[in-house]
């Protein structure tokens, strides 16, 4: 199993970039995790751009997270970008 933890960028479709910190973890094909954020809509569940502070990058959708919550889960397509 391959694990990421530490900074990260997400970027959505119209480009606005939000850091954030993430812990990520690859199991077999599929990859998941979650972040850390501060203000970014996370109702928007439409597929982001992941990228790590080497610039790789990958497809993420956001998944669930409470209102109150400034932790979101990802759930990621593709192969994970640290791995």
């Amino acid at each position: 199993m391959s694990r990421y933890r530490g900074p990260a960028t997400l970027i959505s479709s119209d480009g606005a970039e939000v850091e954030v910190h993430v812990d990520l973890r690859a199991k077999q094909r599929e990859w998941s995790g979650t972040a850390t954020i501060g203000d970014f809509d996370a109702t928007d569940r439409h597929d982001r751009t992941l990228r790590l502070p080497d610039g790789r990058e990958a497809q993420v959708t956001l998944s669930s997270s409470a209102t109150w919550s400034d932790v979101i889960t990802l759930v990621g397509s593709g192969p994970p970008p640290f791995a």
